[in-house]
C-alpha cells in the first residue's frame, strides 16, 4: 500500500526544497500538515502535497526550477526564452561549452566541474538521442543553470524515458520500472549513448560526489544523493511530459 503520510524530510525530497522552506511554507499557510498529538511530529498528506505541486506556486513564478517545472507538467509547453531553449543539439553542446568555463573558473569546484558538466551533458544529449524525429509537441531541450544556487536544471517534452525504453523491453511495467532500468542496467538495442553507459554513468557520478540529482519522468521520480548514498524512486507529485531533471552542487562554503 502506497504511504499516505509523510515526515517533514520525505516531504523535503517529494518537492525538492530544503526542510527551513517546507516550514516556512507550513507557517504561512501554503501547505498544511498536522500532528497526531500536541507533542507529535508534524506530518504531511500525500494528496496535499499533490494538490500543492498542481497549482500555481507563487515562489516558484520565474526561478529556473520553476521555469522548467512549468514548461513540462503543462498540457501545451509554455512559452521560453531563447536563452533557456535549445533547439538542436548544436546549441545545447555550444551551451554546455559555455556553462563548463564557467563553472570552471570557480576554485571551489575545481576538483568536480568535470563532473557536473558531464552528467548535465549526459541527460542533455539523451533528449536529442532518444527524441530525434519523435518529438511528441515541442522539440529541444530545456537547459538552464543558476551559479550562486548550485543548480542545473534541464527537461525536454520528448516521450519519456518508459516509451523509449518500451520499444526494447516490452515488459516493462510502469514509468517507475522503466527509471531503474534506465539507471541500473545496460540496455541493448537503444539509441547512442556517449561512453555506453547513459544514465547509469551518471547515477555513479552523483553517488560518489558531493552532488544530488532529482529526475523525473511520466510519473515517477528518481532522487539520487552521496548522503545517504542510494537511489530512491517515487511516484511524481505531478506527471511529467518528458523528463525533467534537477543537478544540485556545491555551492561556496555548503554541499547539496
Amino acid at each position: 500500500m502506497e504511504k499516505e503520510l509523510l515526515s517533514i524530510g520525505e516531504t523535503s525530497k517529494l518537492i525538492g526544497i530544503s526542510i527551513d522552506t517546507i516550514r516556512r511554507w507550513e507557517k504561512d499557510g501554503m501547505l498544511k500538515s498536522f500532528r497526531p498529538s500536541p507533542s507529535g511530529n508534524r506530518y504531511f498528506r500525500k494528496k496535499d502535497i499533490t494538490a500543492f505541486l498542481a497549482r500555481e506556486n507563487p515562489l516558484a513564478i520565474g526561478s529556473l526550477a520553476g521555469k522548467a517545472r512549468d514548461w513540462v507538467l503543462g498540457a501545451t509547453p509554455a512559452p521560453l526564452p531563447s536563452t533557456l531553449h535549445c533547439e538542436t543539439s548544436d546549441i545545447f553542446n555550444a551551451r554546455l561549452t559555455l556553462f563548463g568555463h564557467e563553472i570552471g573558473s570557480l576554485p571551489y569546484l575545481k576538483d568536480i566541474f568535470p563532473l557536473v558538466v558531464a552528467i548535465a551533458g549526459e541527460i542533455g544529449n539523451n533528449s536529442y538521442n532518444h527524441n530525434l524525429g519523435n518529438w511528441p509537441d515541442m522539440p529541444g531541450a530545456f537547459f538552464g543553470y543558476n551559479l550562486s544556487e548550485g543548480l542545473v536544471m534541464l527537461a525536454d517534452r520528448g516521450q519519456g524515458v518508459y516509451a523509449t525504453l518500451k520499444r526494447v523491453l516490452p515488459d516493462l511495467k510502469d514509468d517507475k520500472d522503466a527509471l531503474d532500468v534506465a539507471f541500473t542496467q545496460h540496455v541493448s538495442g537503444r539509441a547512442p549513448e556517449n561512453r555506453g553507459n547513459g544514465l547509469k554513468f551518471v547515477k555513479d557520478v552523483v553517488l560518489a560526489n558531493p552532488l544530488s540529482l532529482q529526475f523525473a519522468s511520466g510519473s515517477a521520480e528518481l532522487i539520487l544523493n552521496r548522503v545517504p548514498g542510494k537511489m530512491e524512486n517515487i511516484e511524481a507529485g505531478v506527471p511529467v511530459h518528458g523528463c525533467l531533471a534537477r543537478i544540485v552542487f556545491p555551492r561556496k562554503g555548503i554541499n547539496p
